[in-house]
């Protein structure tokens, strides 16, 4: 028997407001959202300011405190126009601010930024998200029509949250469905993913490749620099622009397509799926140093950066936590320096980058799914009896394996 599960799926919708008058409700309510969060940001950044100048601990402001900010604001003379608009909605705007300045004192984000007039349009239904026949409601402004092709894969599902955006003159809506999934049985199989730029090897001797960006890469590039010699304000610029974010949305967009199927194949393959521990943001630290320690190659650093992180490696392994049957993340140094017959270490195998020849058993290979068959034997080694034990809404997380205790590894002498 399989135990049924509660998970949240998200489907991202295009919205037809249906009447100009619908769509410049829209259009106010998501002002209204960005004007809240400016005059609240100002606010916070004064006591913090205050605060650093005496010398004492900034206040850390929550959900709660600066929702009470919030119904004074609504209640001061000039901002009568506020109650006209849907109390929840526009106070939830404060719950991501409110975690933008917790997540900022923690050292994880940057500082709360003003938001301006074409950045960051959108607004969130919090709860008690209606849709019926394919429209929505949104609260004090009525239905609008959703659409998307296929329809709701989730029929069943119950909506919890709804994320209004504008995005190049169009609306779009993500719905947050509470559904219902059976938990996979744990068939014996494991799979290895060993992630490399533009691609990813698994131990099944399968290489799942990235679409070919160069050219929409290039043309990203051209508009960039036609925008840099335009004037700001002129129609020129802000045609060159919308080409520009045009662009920018069919890159991303083949980039998430690309994640999902490649997610998809790789938990098909598999109910235990293992793949390297990687610090993608230590990976892709840029290496220029200081004034006074200059680094060097920080050309050819910058464009790694670039590929590593147009590569996707965290969206992919987003996805697997919750496609795959059990996720267990291992270790990653010298994975691509061993050979999986023998266990041998030696940065000499690697005669290129796509090739692995062993120096003492003379095994070759295509080195990713080398590493990739070496990544699921360290997996394994972490799972209870014959890689069983693993739970399906959880990941582990494997300590760095002894190459003297992991498998009958051994260096290189």
């Amino acid at each position: 028997m399989t135990q049924e599960n509660k998970a949240t799926r998200s489907v991202r919708y295009r919205v037809l407001p249906g009447t100009r008058a619908k769509a410049r409700q829209l259009n106010r309510l998501a002002g209204a959202c960005r004007y809240v969060w400016n005059e609240m940001l100002d606010q916070q950044q004064i006591l913090h300011d205050t605060a650093r100048m005496f010398g004492a601990k900034p206040p850390s402001p929550t959900y709660f405190t600066l929702g009470k900010s919030f119904t004074e604001l609504r209640g001061s003379n000039g901002h009568e126009w506020l109650k006209e608009l849907p109390f929840s909605v526009v106070r939830y705007t404060l719950k991501h601010q409110a975690d933008a300045w917790q997540g900022f004192f923690k050292g994880q984000r940057r500082r709360p930024k003003f938001k301006g007039r074409g950045c960051g349009m959108g607004f969130t239904i919090p709860e008690k998200v209606r849709i019926c026949n394919g429209c929505i409601a949104v609260p004090r402004i009525g239905e609008v029509r959703l659409r998307r092709r296929g329809g709701n894969p989730y029929p069943d599902g119950i909506p919890k949250q709804a994320v209004f955006k504008r995005e190049r003159g169009k609306w779009f809506c993500t719905v947050s469905y509470e559904v219902g999934c059976e938990a996979r049985e744990d068939d014996g199989a494991a799979v290895g993913v060993d992630r490399n730029i533009g691609q990813c090897a698994l131990s099944t001797g399968e290489i799942i490749r990235m679409p070919d960006l160069s050219r929409l890469e290039a043309r990203k590039r051209r508009y960039q620099r036609r925008m840099a010699r335009r004037r700001k304000g002129s129609n020129r610029r802000e045609r060159t622009r919308s080409k520009l974010a045009r662009t920018h949305a069919r890159i991303r967009g083949i980039r998430s397509n690309w994640a999902h199927q490649a997610s998809r194949r790789i938990a098909d393959a598999g109910h235990t799926t293992v793949i390297e521990d990687l610090n993608t943001k230590a990976m892709t630290r840029s290496a220029k140093g200081t004034a006074a320690a200059p680094g060097t190659n920080v050309r050819g650093k910058s464009g790694l950066n670039r590929a590593i992180l147009a590569s996707g490696w965290g969206s992919l392994e987003h996805h697997l936590e919750y496609k795959a049957g059990c996720l267990i993340r291992t270790a990653a140094p010298q994975t691509s320096r061993t050979c999986h017959e023998c266990g041998n270490v030696d940065a000499a195998s690697r005669p290129n980058q796509s090739t692995f020849r062993c120096q003492v058993c003379d095994h070759e290979a295509n080195a990713d799914v080398n590493a990739a068959l070496n990544i699921r034997r360290q997996g394994l080694a972490r799972l209870d009896g014959e890689g069983r034990g693993c739970k399906r809404t959880k990941s582990l997380l494997a300590r760095p394996m002894s190459r003297q205790t992991g498998g009958g590894l051994r260096q290189a002498a």
